[in-house]
C-alpha cells in the first residue's frame, strides 16, 4: 500500500522531476518531466504540436504504437544507504512497463490503477545511480490476446477494430469516447520515490465507525506494520480535535505485526454533506516510536457519519436511496470524468476549482464514472473538506471483459489497493462494480453487432459474472464491509419504462431523439445518468480553432464532436423551440441555453417528486478536453449555463412551476432537515413590468418534504397575452429570497420579447467585481462576460425583469491592478433576443 502522508525518520528521496526519454529505437534524449505523458514530454520537446488544437488529434495515433524509454541521474548518499529498507515507490505507472536500476531489473507493471512498492536497495549504490522506465506500447501490448481470442470485444467506444482496451488495465476513455479524444498514452504519471527506513514502518490504517448517536462515537483502528518493531518501541496515537483519541500502544501489543485499538468520543461532531451542516473532520495522527526517535508517521482522515444506500423492494417498486446520519438525503450532482486526456496536467489547483463548482452549484454528490480514473489522494480529501459524497466506480464501463486467470489477479491486485485507499474517506458512499454492462447485455444487442456464437457469447457473460458477482464483492466485503456495493448502474433499464426499479441511466432525450417534456415524465427512483449536449461560447471555443474552423461542418469542428449525431441533435432540438441564431457565435450561446433549459426540467421534476425519487446526477460536470460534450463547465473552466441552472436547480429551497394549459401547479421542495417557514408569491406581469395579478400566503415546509403549494387556474386570471406574459413565483424568509422561477406560457420562439439596451454599473469592492444590471423591458437568457479571466460570475444566463436590478459578482483575487481595471472595463453582455436574426 503506497502511503503519500508517510514520512521516513531516515528520508525519502523524490524522485519526480526532470527526467529524460526518447522513442525506442532512436537515439536522441529529450527532457522530461514527472510525473507526466510521453504527449505532453513530446509537446514540451516541440516535437508535437498542441494535441488539443484544431484537428491534431488525429494526426498523432502513431504515438500509441511505440515504446518510450524514461531515464534519470540520482544521488543516493551514505545515510540513506544505512536504512535498513529502501523501497522504490510509484504511485502511477501507465501501463506496460519495465523498471531497472544501475541494470539490474526491479519490476514490470501491467496496471495504471495500482501503486507498487519495491525493494530495492541490493541495487543502489553510494553516489550516483540511473534509474531506466521502459514503456511498452499498450496496443502491441495487446495486439497478440486479441488476435489469440479471434474476436473483438464489444467496446463500442474503442475508436479501433480491435478493441484492445479491453485487455489493458487503464483508463477506457484513453482509448476514445463519445465526448472524448483518442490519446492512448504512457508515462510515469503519478509521484515515485525512493523511501528508505530502520525496523518497521506503518503500511496501513483501517478505519472503522462502530456506533453513533449524540452522546457517544465509538470508533476503531486496526494498524498494520512492515518490517520488525523492535521491543522498546511503541506507536503514539493522538488527535488535535479530540483529547479521548490518544493512546500510546507498546511494540507487545502487536500481534502478526497488527494492533486494533478503540476510541470512545463523547459529543461527536458529525460529518454531513454539503448543504445538510459542517464536514466535520477528525485528523487522528499515529506516528511510530523508536529510541525517543520518530521513525514514521500516518494520518487519517475521520468523519463521524453513518451511511446507508437503501436499494430494495417496497410498495411503489424498488427503491434506490442514500441516508446519512439516519436522514434520508435527496442527491444532487453530477457525473465526474478525467478533467483532462493528459492526467498529470490535473493538479489541486484544478481539483479544487472543479470542487468549488460543484459546492456552489448546490451539490452534495458527485459520481466518479467507471469509463476513466480512480483520482488521485487530493480529489478524494477535498471531497472530505467540502462534504461532497463520492459514488465509486470501479473502472469498467460499456463493454464485457476477460475472465481468465491472470486479468482476475490483476483486477484483484487493482480493487485490493484502491479500496485500502479509498475506505477511510467519509466521501465515499457506495461502490459500483461497473457502468451500464448490465443493461448493454440486455439492450444493445451486441451478439448481433459482433457476430457473437452463443457458445461464444455465453462465455464472455461468465466472465462477467467472475468479475462483478464473484471477486469485486468478495474483495468489497473482505476490505471495506460496511459500505454498499452494486453490480452495475443502471439497475432499471429506461428502455423498459420501469421507471420505479431502483436508479436509472436516462437517455431517451438525447440518443432516442425524445423531447425535453419527457424528463418529467419519465422520473425513476434514483437518477444517477442523463444529459444533452452544448458547445462552449466563443472565447473558449476560439482557444482551440482559426477563424476558418468556426462552422460545424468544418473538419476542426468535427474532430471535437465525438458523438456521431451529436450536431444534428443539437440543431434539431433547437429548431422546435428557438428562432435561427444570427451567426456561429450565437448558435454556440443557443446551444447553452437549450441545454441549460432542457435540464432545468429533469433537475425540477427529480427533486419535486421527493421521496419517489430521491437522486439527480446528471452527466456530466466537467470536460476531459475542450469540444462539443454534455458538461456543464467547460474544459477551460467556464461554467456552462447549464452549471449556473444546477446552482438554481438544486438550491435547499426551491419552487416548481409546472403548467398543462388550463392550470399552473406551485410546488415547492425543502431540503433542510428543519421545518422553513417563508411568504409565497406569484405575480403575473407582461415582459414591461406591468403587474397583471398578484397572490401571496404564508406556507410551512416540512423537513425534507416536497408539498403541492398552489394550483392556479388561468382561466380565472383573464384574457392573457400567453406570448408577452410571465408568472415569476418566489419564496422568501424574511428578507432572504430562498427561490426565483419563472413560467412561460409559449416556448422561446414566439415569444414577443423587446429589445433594448441593459444598463450595467461595475465597482470593485475588495476582491470583487460588483456588476448591477438593469433594463426597461424583460431580458431572457442574459449572458454577461469578461476577457482575460476565465473566473465566473456568481450567476450568469439569467432572466431580468423589467425594472429590476440584479446584482452578480465575479472574483478578482490574485489578479494584478491593471487585469481588475481590464475587467471593469471589458465586462459585455447580451440576452435571447440578440440572438436572433432579424
Amino acid at each position: 500500500m503506497v502511503n503519500k502522508a508517510s514520512i521516513q525518520h531516515t528520508g525519502n528521496l523524490l524522485l519526480n522531476g526532470a527526467w529524460e526519454f526518447r522513442q525506442a529505437g532512436t537515439e536522441r534524449w529529450f527532457p522530461a518531466t514527472v510525473p507526466g505523458c510521453n504527449f505532453t514530454d513530446l509537446m514540451a520537446a516541440g516535437l508535437i504540436d498542441d494535441p488539443f488544437y484544431r484537428d491534431n488529434e488525429s494526426k498523432l495515433q502513431w504515438i500509441e504504437k511505440e515504446n518510450w524509454e524514461y531515464r534519470k541521474i540520482f544521488v543516493v548518499d551514505e545515510e540513506m544507504l544505512s536504512a535498513q529498507y529502501i523501497d522504490l515507490v510509484a504511485d502511477g505507472l501507465d501501463t506496460f512497463c519495465d523498471i531497472s536500476i544501475n541494470g539490474h531489473p526491479v519490476v514490470s507493471t501491467e496496471n495504471m490503477f495500482v501503486g507498487y512498492r519495491i525493494a530495492c536497495k541490493d541495487v543502489l549504490v553510494a553516489g550516483d545511480n540511473l534509474i531506466e522506465v521502459v514503456f511498452r506500447s499498450p496496443i502491441c501490448e495487446t495486439m497478440p490476446r486479441y488476435e489469440r481470442a479471434g474476436y473483438a470485444y464489444p467496446a463500442e467506444n474503442d475508436k479501433s477494430e480491435e478493441k484492445l482496451s479491453v485487455y489493458c488495465r487503464k483508463a477506457p476513455c484513453h482509448f476514445g469516447w463519445d465526448w472524448g479524444p483518442r490519446f492512448v498514452t504512457s508515462g510515469i504519471w503519478r509521484d515515485i520515490q525512493l523511501c528508505a527506513y530502520s525496523h518497521a514502518r506503518i503500511e496501513d490504517v483501517h478505519y472503522q465507525l462502530l456506533s453513533l448517536s449524540d452522546e457517544k462515537a465509538e470508533v476503531q483502528f486496526v494498524i498494520a506494520l512492515e518490517g520488525a518493531l523492535p521491543a522498546k518501541s511503541s506507536l503514539s496515537i493522538w488527535c488535535e480535535q479530540s483529547e479521548q483519541i490518544a493512546t500510546t500502544v507498546e511494540a507487545t501489543a502487536f500481534v502478526d505485526n497488527q494492533v486494533c485499538v478503540t476510541f470512545t468520543i463523547d459529543n461527536p461532531r458529525r460529518w454531513w454533506p454539503n448543504g445538510l451542516g459542517e464536514a466535520f473532520l477528525y485528523y487522528v495522527d499515529f506516528a511510530l516510536i523508536c529510541d525517543g526517535l520518530e521513525i514514521d508517521k500516518w494520518q487519517t482522515p475521520v468523519g463521524l457519519r453513518t451511511i446507508e444506500v437503501i436499494n430494495q423492494p417496497d410498495d411503489l417498486g424498488v427503491s434506490f436511496f442514500v441516508k446519512v446520519n439516519g436522514h434520508s438525503v435527496f442527491m444532487k450532482g453530477a457525473n465526474y470524468i478525467p478533467a483532462d486526456s493528459f492526467l498529470n496536467r490535473v493538479d489541486a489547483e484544478r481539483h479544487n476549482a472543479l470542487m468549488d463548482a460543484a459546492v456552489s452549484a448546490n451539490m452534495n454528490m458527485l459520481r466518479v464514472w467507471g469509463g476513466g480514473i480512480y483520482q488521485d489522494d487530493t480529489f478524494y480529501r477535498m471531497a472530505d473538506e467540502k462534504g461532497l459524497l463520492i459514488w465509486q466506480d470501479f473502472m469498467f464501463a460499456c463493454t464485457l471483459y476477460p475472465g481468465d486467470e491472470g486479468f482476475i489477479a490483476n483486477v484483484k491486485a487493482e480493487a485490493e489497493y484502491n479500496i485500502k485507499r479509498l475506505r477511510n474517506h467519509p466521501c465515499i458512499a457506495l461502490w459500483c462494480g461497473n457502468n451500464e454492462v448490465d443493461m448493454a447485455i440486455k439492450h444493445w444487442e451486441w451478439p448481433e453487432k459482433f457476430g457473437y456464437s452463443e457458445a461464444v457469447y455465453e462465455g464472455l457473460k461468465q466472465d462477467y459474472k467472475a468479475l462483478f458477482d464473484t471477486l469485486l464483492p468478495s474483495v468489497v466485503a473482505e476490505l471495506d464491509s460496511n459500505r454498499f456495493y452494486m453490480r452495475s448502474s443502471p439497475i432499471g433499464f429506461w428502455e423498459e419504462d420501469a421507471d420505479h426499479i431502483a436508479n436509472h441511466h436516462f437517455w431517451g432525450v438525447w440518443h432516442g431523439e425524445q423531447p425535453f417534456s419527457e424528463y418529467q415524465k419519465r422520473i425513476p427512483r434514483f437518477m444517477s445518468e442523463y444529459g444533452f449536449q452544448s458547445f462552449p461560447m466563443a472565447r473558449s471555443l476560439n482557444r482551440f480553432t482559426e477563424e476558418a474552423d468556426r462552422d460545424l461542418q468544418s473538419d476542426v469542428l468535427r474532430v471535437h464532436q465525438k458523438h456521431p449525431r451529436g450536431n444534428q441533435l443539437i440543431h434539431s432540438y433547437m429548431d422546435a423551440e428557438f428562432r435561427p441564431p444570427k451567426d456561429f457565435s450565437q448558435l454556440l450561446y443557443l446551444s447553452q441555453v437549450q441545454q441549460a433549459e432542457g435540464l432545468k426540467l429533469a433537475f425540477e421534476a427529480h427533486r419535486a417528486a421527493m421521496p419517489f425519487c430521491m437522486g439527480s446526477l446528471y452527466w456530466q460536470l466537467n470536460d476531459t478536453w475542450p469540444a462539443a460534450s454534455w458538461s456543464g463547465i467547460d474544459y477551460y473552466g467556464k461554467w456552462k449555463a447549464l452549471h449556473y441552472q444546477a446552482k438554481r436547480s438544486f438550491a435547499e429551497q426551491v419552487l416548481v412551476l409546472t403548467g398543462d394549459g388550463n392550470t399552473v401547479k406551485v410546488q415547492a421542495v425543502n431540503d433542510a432537515l428543519v421545518p422553513v417557514q417563508a411568504a409565497l408569491e406569484l405575480s403575473l406581469q407582461d415582459f414591461n413590468g406591468n403587474v397583471r395579478w398578484t397572490y401571496t400566503r404564508e406556507v410551512i415546509l416540512q423537513p425534507a418534504s416536497s408539498v403541492l403549494l398552489h394550483t392556479q387556474d388561468l382561466a380565472e386570471l383573464g384574457d392573457i397575452q400567453t406570448d408577452e406574459c410571465v408568472l415569476v413565483a418566489s419564496l422568501t424568509e424574511n428578507t432572504n429570497r430562498l427561490s426565483i422561477t419563472y413560467f412561460y406560457f409559449e416556448p422561446h420562439k414566439v415569444l414577443r420579447l423587446a429589445k433594448s439596451e441593459i444598463s450595467l454599473s461595475t465597482t470593485i469592492a475588495g476582491d470583487e467585481l460588483q456588476v448591477v444590471l438593469q433594463a426597461p423591458v424583460l431580458h431572457r437568457h442574459v449572458f454577461v462576460d469578461v476577457p482575460h479571466t476565465v473566473a465566473n460570475f456568481s450567476d450568469n444566463f439569467f432572466d431580468l425583469l423589467a425594472g429590476e436590478q440584479k446584482v452578480i459578482s465575479l472574483p478578482l483575487t490574485g489578479m494584478t491592478q491593471d487585469e481588475r481595471e481590464q475587467c471593469q472595463q471589458g465586462i459585455v453582455c447580451q440576452s435571447l433576443i440578440d440572438s436572433f436574426t432579424g
